[in-house]
């Protein structure tokens, strides 16, 4: 005589599978195989035809367009059941240094891949249904929710969006304007971009590079390094004018070149650094980001150099209250890219980007899903959104190409206030992060009241991805990615180790599956 357990198949929805949503499908699958007596109906709902990758990993897109992660921290997979994209790129006969930022449609292929062999793999009581497609409006029902187009039915509904309306569609007041860079072999054409033509670029970050590589190098141009650094050769089908503006003019700091670059301290310098980290950070309910953490963040800068005491207080306030002009601006990028290649000794600024780097994991861990007083969470967006140009900035070498350009005049910084009559505008800001720029499904379900706002801006969720509204949990609605940053801090990554969240999610909804009431015992001959 057997036992066996029937019941019906919980029905689960995943909404955008980009990489989180891969994440979240093989950390379930892997969930669904220890509990083989419980089965599972997994709806994915996708509108790029890569899933697993998305739009912003599109595998189609340039090559000029680079990651902005090395190499060797990219891994799909936990506990080393399939290969890094390092393995991965081996076993196709491409090898690739560890610290080389390749491209993002390199990574695409990755991902995609990754997710048919999650997808082959899928244990027997996992079933997976996929739908092409964006889902437009969400409704509660009594027992679970309901999703458009389709009208499908589910028990557990996750979304992980991700950057909400990248490729932006708006109709704009004037045919001039593009109100989004991606995709750049859409968005970026000769006929919207016309060769000759003078380009007024909104942002002046990483999406700004991405579009002047595009119409540069994506265009047949060319460069060429030496030690006197980067020469352009035209292809004749640029812009003869490209004008980034933004309301800083600050520039993002380079990366620095592991080849080249010589670190001021060892291993055995940020252990002991980390440690003291670690011990301030240990009483979470009475510490505070800006009267504790950030204080001593600045002293780890000063100390990393033997700068005097206050070097790193004075020269962040200079830089974070400075609106640049193009000499400060100019300075700025050569300055960093020159220490990203080892040709200029670190300044304070490097070392207050590397401070953030090697403590952010630690921060992470620390801010999320925890509300910070109001003031306090005030101060530590202002300086983050500093940081994330001192310690998350593009690779040396695009930041130096960037340099070329606007030494040859094909790029200008004598605009950066916006004041160019330019024949074509472009929006190359992104949409920010956490709940400021939703768009369907998360608007309507922040609207009619199923998810809640933090301190921080993003959507609240618990350490299990569960949406909260006043720290009570929305039955089967779970939220990963962008749209909760703030509530979980450091979504803008592809690393499966800064966060466990999907593994969280699943291994809830297995849990709360082998507690359904529904469940039934059989019993056979």
């Amino acid at each position: 005589m057997t036992l066996s357990i029937s019941q019906a198949p919980r029905q689960i929805a995943i909404v955008g599978c980009g990489p989180k949503g891969l994440y979240a499908l093989d950390s379930l699958c892997e969930a669904a195989r220890k509990t083989p007596s419980h089965s599972y109906d997994v709806h994915i709902f996708e509108e790029s035809p890569h899933p697993g990758a998305g739009p912003i990993y599109d595998p189609g897109q340039p090559n000029v367009l680079l990651m902005n992660f090395p190499a060797s921290k990219i891994d799909a997979w936990t506990g080393g059941r399939g290969p890094d994209l390092l393995q991965w790129l081996m076993g196709q006969g491409n090898k690739v240094a560890a610290d080389e930022y390749v491209p993002r449609a390199v990574v695409g292929r990755y991902l995609t891949w990754c997710f048919n062999q999650v997808v082959a793999g899928a244990p027997p009581n996992i079933h997976i249904a996929m739908h092409e497609g964006r889902v437009c409006d969400v409704w509660q029902l009594q027992a679970g929710w309901m999703l458009s187009p389709g009208r499908i039915v589910v028990d557990e509904l996750l979304i992980c969006t991700g950057h909400q309306d990248w490729c932006r569609t708006r109709r704009t007041e004037c045919c001039q304007s593009i109100p989004s860079p991606f995709p750049v072999d859409q968005a970026l054409t000769r006929a919207r971009v016309p060769p000759g033509a003078s380009v007024a670029c909104k942002g002046f970050a990483l999406t700004f590079l991405d579009a002047m590589l595009a119409l540069t190098e994506g265009r047949g141009g060319s460069f060429t390094r030496s030690e006197q650094g980067y020469t352009y050769y035209p292809s004749g089908g640029e812009p003869r004018l490209i004008a980034p503006f933004s309301r800083t003019g600050r520039p993002m700091r380079a990366k620095v070149d592991t080849d080249r670059f010589v670190p001021p301290q060892g291993s055995v310098f940020w252990e002991a650094r980390l440690d003291e980290f670690d011990a301030l950070l240990t009483d979470k309910h009475g510490t505070t980001f800006f009267g504790d953490i950030w204080p001593l963040m600045l002293q780890m800068a000063e100390r990393t150099l033997d700068s005097v005491p206050g070097t790193a207080v004075a020269v962040f306030a200079d830089w974070q209250e400075s609106v640049f002009d193009r000499e400060r601006c100019r300075y700025e990028l050569r300055a960093g890219c020159e220490i990203a290649f080892g040709t200029r000794p670190p300044d304070i600024l490097w070392a207050l980007g590397e401070t953030w780097r090697r403590c952010y994991p630690r921060l992470v861990r620390w801010i999320s899903h925890q509300e910070l007083p109001e003031t306090d969470a005030a101060r530590f967006s202002a300086v983050a959104a500093e940081m994330e140009r001192l310690a998350f900035g593009p690779p040396a070498q695009n930041t130096g190409k960037l340099i070329c350009l606007e030494r040859t005049g094909l790029v200008s910084l004598d605009h950066l206030k916006g004041d160019l009559s330019a024949d074509v505008t472009v929006d190359t800001t992104i949409p920010p992060a956490g709940s400021a720029a939703l768009s369907q499904p998360l608007n309507g379900l922040l609207r009619d009241g199923h998810l809640s706002v933090g301190a921080l801006g993003g959507i609240t969720v618990n350490d299990r991805a569960q949406a909260l509204v006043n720290d009570a949990v929305t039955p089967g609605l779970s939220i990963i990615g962008r749209a909760t940053e703030g509530s979980v801090l450091g979504n803008d990554t592809l690393s499966r180790t800064l966060h466990d969240l999907p593994e969280r999610w699943a291994a809830n909804v297995v849990r709360a599956d082998r507690a359904s009431p529904e469940t039934s015992l059989e019993q056979t001959a």
